[in-house]
């Protein structure tokens, strides 16, 4: 098989010649003609053994062996440059030292070895190393013309499922509160010497923080009520609302409803859902609000997270999703209920007999982070057993129903937050990083992201 181009091209040529003369028609017609064609018209991969990073039942690092078919891989073939290259990368740690590979072309297929002299014949079984790209040239079967390509096959080089964390110094003097994003920046919100400020920074590269006293909010204000809709921020003050388009400047919108909490904030949805002494108010444009039903019994307004996000069915219809507790204290339960945007009733998501209900924390945080729902927050309990603060992330992956600990070694908190029970504050970016802010001597800005979540597209 490994004929180099000289003798390669020498019994190519010989062969083609033999069937040019042997291609005569019985009636004495023309030849038959070689194409001169030189093409791949389609790649693949097949089957490849590689050792996978993987865990033991208790956590250690260990690998796994195993066989993988890589034929779902799709491959461009840019016939204009001449690279054949797969966009989806191979799964982390695939040795791609031995593929073998299916390719279709119109001309015989030879491999670059050394140099531009050197190509080696092909054919369909073999194995090459592809850990750098390889060159491949086609020659059309009339033996006049060739064309090269570069085969790249990529591979993530860094797992894609690893949970990865940054760290920097804690917002100086700020203790916080509720941190969430916009336009672009970070907006910590929280109290300096007793005073109401905000904090902001660039969502992107090292937090670089410009602390500001907030105007015309009064300073019982309730941060942990701030939400974001449409492109102004709302927050609770006095039972009154409050709303400010950067963060700082803030505006009265409505008073004398004795206010609790904002339990719905959807831009998806096109509404914004108070919690009154009358019930529930609703508003479209944050401005004008009607009164939305009586608040039932156990639904949470204390220490709230409202999310909201397309049915992955029916990406018309928004489920709301709000967490917190049904006292003032903050004790007790955590309580989670969910409605649908095209229903007017409220089902409470009661777990009395499960060993997976959503655990109540301190300061209790929900984000929607990687299409699921995360807990997190300072020590409390869970399944009735105290944990410690930042302990673990608890994951419901069927929109707030259950609440479990990840399987998956690599989600992992941040072993210096753990045992911390310092306030905080907690958000998702638009860039998919979670961020987790807290003061005190071991205070610290953490962000974290999953591999693959930072991918380009």
């Amino acid at each position: 098989m490994k004929k180099y181009l000289a003798t390669y091209l020498a019994v190519f040529s010989f062969l083609c010649a033999g069937f040019v003369s042997c291609s005569k028609s019985d009636d004495g017609g023309s030849d038959v003609e070689l194409t001169p064609y030189a093409l791949v018209r389609s790649f693949s991969l097949g089957n490849i053994r590689s050792a996978y990073p993987a865990f033991t039942s208790d956590g250690k690092d260990t690998v796994s062996v195993k066989t993988v078919d890589m034929s779902s891989f799709l491959f461009t073939i840019d016939q204009a440059t001449g690279e054949i290259y797969n966009n989806d990368s191979l799964l982390f740690s695939t040795n791609v030292t031995k593929v073998v590979t299916n390719i279709t072309a119109d001309g015989l297929l030879s491999l670059y070895v050394d140099s531009i002299a050197d190509y080696v014949a092909y054919s369909n079984g073999d194995s090459v190393d592809f850990s750098t790209p390889r060159k491949m040239r086609v020659h059309s079967f009339d033996g006049q013309f060739y064309k090269d390509y570069t085969i790249t096959i990529n591979v993530h080089q860094v797992n894609p499922d690893k949970m990865v964390w940054s760290e920097w110094d804690a917002v100086e003097g700020v203790e916080p509160v509720r941190a969430i994003e916009l336009d672009g920046q970070m907006c910590l919100f929280g109290s300096k010497n007793g005073n109401p400020v905000v904090a902001k920074s660039e969502i992107r590269g090292e937090p670089l923080w410009v602390v500001a006293d907030v105007a015309g909010l009064p300073a019982a204000a309730d941060f942990s009520t701030v939400q974001m809709y449409g492109s102004s921020l709302y927050a609770i003050a006095n039972g009154n609302l409050y709303a400010s388009v950067d963060a700082v400047n803030w505006s009265l919108v409505l008073e004398g409803k004795a206010l609790v909490s904002i339990v719905v904030a959807s831009d998806d949805a096109g509404e914004l859902v108070l919690v009154g002494k009358d019930g529930f108010l609703s508003s479209n444009d944050g401005a004008s609000f009607v009164e939305a039903g009586a608040l039932p019994e156990g639904f949470p307004v204390y220490g709230v997270s409202a999310l909201s996000y397309p049915l992955s069915h029916n990406r018309n219809i928004i489920r709301y999703i709000t967490v917190g507790y049904d006292t003032p204290a903050m004790d007790g339960k955590a309580r989670v209920w969910s409605r649908l945007s095209n229903e007017s009733e409220w089902v409470d998501y009661e777990n009395d007999g499960s060993s997976y209900a959503c655990p109540s924390l301190k300061g209790l945080s929900v984000v929607r982070f990687d299409n699921f729902l995360y807990a997190l927050g300072g020590s409390g309990k869970a399944d009735g057993v105290d944990v410690p603060a930042f302990s673990s992330f608890f994951i419901s992956r069927d929109n707030g129903i259950t609440w479990k600990k990840p399987s998956d070694f690599y989600q992992r908190m941040n072993e210096e937050l753990a045992g911390n029970d310092s306030p905080f504050a907690v958000a998702v970016d638009s860039r998919n990083f979670i961020w987790i802010i807290n003061s005190g001597a071991e205070g610290a800005v953490r962000k974290c992201i999953i591999n693959r979540l930072g991918f380009k597209k």
